[in-house]
């Protein structure tokens, strides 16, 4: 009973985390919500293309933690079937009001298992206790398909540029490496497809960050080089980037979860 007690409590100390000063701080309002700027189009264009293969139209997809809606509006302007998570209610009204299926859950347990083909999770992990983030992997195993993907962008916890994006947020409370998302992998049972820096495209942008990435993307490709080949000779540590991208695969036997 007193575990129940002490959950409820936890779970209430982390709506109230996401409340109000947490949408203002991140300028999230109903204003704002399900913008789609062409830097943010063409880095999620970037991202997916990751997974390897051409992804159909009729996807079914859900967003975990799907914040100010920027990858919802992506989404259904590829044609998905997008859904959506959130722990704010006002985001999920926000949401609402412009079609979306969404749902203020904390957790994935309202979806049965085997639903969805790509499950994506954008600056969220990191909002997960460590101790708690099998479990998690576990249930977006369980609701996405067989050879359905899972794509997530957290801190780069290999490199102290990653640091700022850590520490430059109240509610993150897991820093997670390269070491980290392999053991995360082999615990879970799904292939890791892909783990790198995240996406910076050139092309697509707005002006602003073409110019920049034209000259700094070129830079951190060479300094990466230097750097794992002086002190990460066997790895393959980002170590520019601020933020790392992984790509998950459920791999599932035949009759099983």
């Amino acid at each position: 009973m007193s575990r129940d007690i002490d959950k409820n409590a936890k779970r209430g100390q982390q709506v109230e985390s996401y409340g109000a000063d947490y949408l203002n701080w991140k300028n999230w309002g109903n204003e704002n919500f399900g913008k789609l700027r062409k830097t943010d189009n063409a880095y999620y264009k970037s991202e997916i293309h990751r997974i390897g293969r051409r992804l159909p139209n009729n996807l079914r997809v859900l967003e975990v933690g799907f914040g100010n809606g920027s990858f919802l509006k992506f989404s259904k302007t590829r044609g998905w079937d997008i859904s959506g998570t959130e722990v704010n209610e006002e985001l999920v009204k926000s949401a609402k009001k412009q079609g979306y299926s969404v749902f203020n859950s904390e957790d994935l347990s309202i979806f049965p298992e085997n639903t969805f083909d790509l499950v994506a999770a954008f600056d969220v992990i990191e909002h997960i206790p460590q101790g708690d983030l099998g479990g998690f992997l576990l249930e977006v195993k369980r609701i996405l398909k067989n050879n359905g993907h899972f794509i997530a962008r957290f801190p780069n916890g290999d490199s102290p540029f990653g640091l700022p994006n850590q520490n430059g947020d109240v509610t993150h409370v897991t820093l997670l490496g390269s070491g980290k998302v392999k053991y995360f992998a082999n615990k879970v049972g799904m292939e890791l497809l892909f783990l790198g820096g995240q996406a910076e495209p050139i092309f697509g942008t707005n002006l602003v960050h073409f110019v920049h990435r034209l000259i700094a993307v070129p830079v951190k490709r060479i300094i990466n080089v230097v750097i794992r080949n002086i002190f990460f000779p066997k790895t393959s540590v980002d170590f520019c980037s601020s933020n790392l991208t992984l790509i998950y695969k459920a791999r599932k036997q035949a009759g099983r979860g």
